[in-house]
């Protein structure tokens, strides 16, 4: 594995904003934003997560499709739920019997 430090994106001026548009950070799948280097030179950061997201990135159409496929999940195990575990109305006693108390 490269143990080399990892460096934030850098682009040029017409291109990060493109870039920023279309892209999340990978961690927290929240919105990039931008910082000046150099002239006409912009770093790319993830204000939520500091330097903790790697300095890698998804497309927000992936971020997307990921949120939406867990919202499904989700659902679905919300509806399955009681199926796995029943509510049944037992009072203290029944409860410790069963335990073996």
């Amino acid at each position: 594995m490269d143990q080399t430090p990892r460096k934030p994106p850098t682009l040029p001026d017409g291109q990060i904003d493109f870039f920023i548009r279309d892209r999340v950070c990978s961690r927290c799948y929240g919105d990039l934003s931008k910082r000046p280097t150099s002239e006409r030179t912009w770093e790319v950061s993830c204000p939520a997560c500091g330097d903790a997201w790697g300095f890698t990135t998804i497309s927000r159409h992936t971020a997307e499709r990921r949120g939406q496929q867990a919202l499904s999940e989700l659902y679905e195990v919300k509806q399955n739920l009681p199926d796995l575990f029943p509510r049944t109305q037992r009072t203290e006693k029944q409860t410790l019997s069963e335990l073996g108390y």
